[in-house]
């Protein structure tokens, strides 16, 4: 049983999410809080393959950044990066030393079964949330600066213990349950 474009296509549209296909994957645009762009846009694009004739799942942000092997920082950048990748379950970086890319991607092998929706919305919420919490500690050492990676996890930890007593107070409107669907921006 073997996963294809369009189980993705209708996972995100039963979901109500735009996307958009293309040759061999889907791309998916997001509004961020934090994350911003080198050309100063607050927009991510998640891409999303099928490889291995349908037995494996990839999602990922590619040119999250770019910074050259040989940087002041670099060391910095690795370390954090690497700390990132070591704290979270789902989600990692890599680096492509030919051209300075900084990617975050996801994966999942799949092997005789089909990529279940949990899973596609589980890779794509821990995706744009780890690139959203720790953008200030990757921007920070892009910066040459020493990147703290507790004060953007005490950041944003303390943001999501707001939302949560702003929605038990009825005050806000937005259920961050959903897969990041008030983050969401249409694609051209």
């Amino acid at each position: 049983m073997a996963t294809s474009i369009a189980t993705i296509a209708t996972y995100l549209l039963e979901e109500g999410l735009k996307y958009s296909i293309h040759d061999n994957y889907i791309r998916i645009s997001f509004a961020m809080r934090n994350y911003v762009d080198e050309e100063n846009d607050q927009s991510l694009f998640l891409v999303s393959f099928i490889e291995e004739d349908g037995s494996y799942f990839k999602i990922m942000a590619p040119n999250l950044y770019h910074y050259p092997l040989d940087g002041s920082n670099s060391a910095e950048l690795f370390r954090v990066l690497l700390a990132i990748s070591w704290r979270n379950k789902l989600v990692k970086y890599a680096y492509d030393e030919k051209d300075g890319e900084v990617i975050a991607l996801a994966e999942i092998p799949l092997e005789d079964t089909e990529l279940g929706k949990k899973q596609l919305f589980r890779c794509l919420n821990s995706l744009i949330q780890v690139i959203d919490e720790y953008h200030p500690v990757i921007s920070a050492c892009l910066a040459g600066k020493e990147g703290s990676i507790e004060l953007a996890e005490d950041k944003a930890d303390n943001l999501r213990k707001a939302e949560h007593i702003l929605q038990a107070a009825g005050i806000s409107g937005q259920k961050r349950s959903q897969p990041a669907r008030s983050l969401l921006r249409f694609e051209e």
